[in-house]
């Protein structure tokens, strides 16, 4: 699945931000030398050694393959990240005891996923998770929780929402209601975008998580 917007939108202004992203603390645990997986990578390489794997033949694509059936072995990898890729997924236990399975014990796995997140299909999307229950399925499968929390916060769920209801208020059938609602969303993006930043003093307020626009969770193998 391509990493980021592929439509016309990925020329509006990001509403999305994350105030603590996760994946660099990540890799700067694994250290250097660590044999990384990233699992519905989408295009991207978050390092040079990391393997990507997706569905599709992306342009950073090493290993084309159904992450609910991973065709490496046992015990064979260091870290597993997975961003974005629980909600697509139509059996995420699967997914999470392919991740054990391939992990080292002691290895790290890393994921992350939307809470009040609006609907995305790439090209399905079955679910989402609150903090405490994302750590539940993952410890429930064999890990031991690190870390937990909020990665992207509560005005970015406000501004996002906000401007997919301005839009949907002039959705419409013909050209022009398509028009009028793709403008309303451009305008409310604009508008909206600068807010986004107030998450820089939410996100690690206690009650954060329940208005999250994206949750994380990091933990090692038993």
């Amino acid at each position: 699945m391509p990493w980021g917007k592929t439509n016309y939108q990925r020329f509006f202004p990001s509403l999305t931000w994350q105030v603590e992203p996760q994946i660099p603390r990540v890799l700067a645990e694994c250290g250097e030398g660590a044999r990384i997986v990233d699992l519905g990578a989408g295009g991207r390489k978050i390092s040079p050694r990391t393997v990507c794997v997706d569905f599709l033949p992306l342009s950073n694509t090493d290993l084309v393959a159904d992450v609910q059936r991973l065709p490496l072995r046992d015990d064979s990898v260091d870290a597993v990240v997975a961003t974005g890729l629980f909600e697509h997924v139509e059996d995420e236990r699967a997914l999470i005891a392919e991740i054990h399975r391939v992990l080292r014990p002691g290895g790290t796995a890393h994921v992350e996923m939307p809470f009040l997140q609006q609907y995305h299909d790439d090209p399905i999307d079955c679910r989402r998770m609150t903090v405490p229950g994302l750590a539940l399925v993952m410890e429930r499968e064999g890990f031991e929780t690190v870390r937990r929390g909020v990665h992207i916060g509560p005005t970015v769920t406000l501004v996002t929402l906000g401007a997919y209801y301005v839009a949907l208020l002039f959705e419409g059938r013909n050209v022009v209601c398509k028009a009028l609602s793709t403008g309303a969303f451009l305008v409310a993006s604009v508008l909206a975008w600068p807010l986004k930043f107030l998450d820089r003093f939410l996100v690690g307020k206690p009650s954060a998580h329940r208005l999250a626009f994206g949750i994380y969770y990091t933990g090692r193998k038993r």
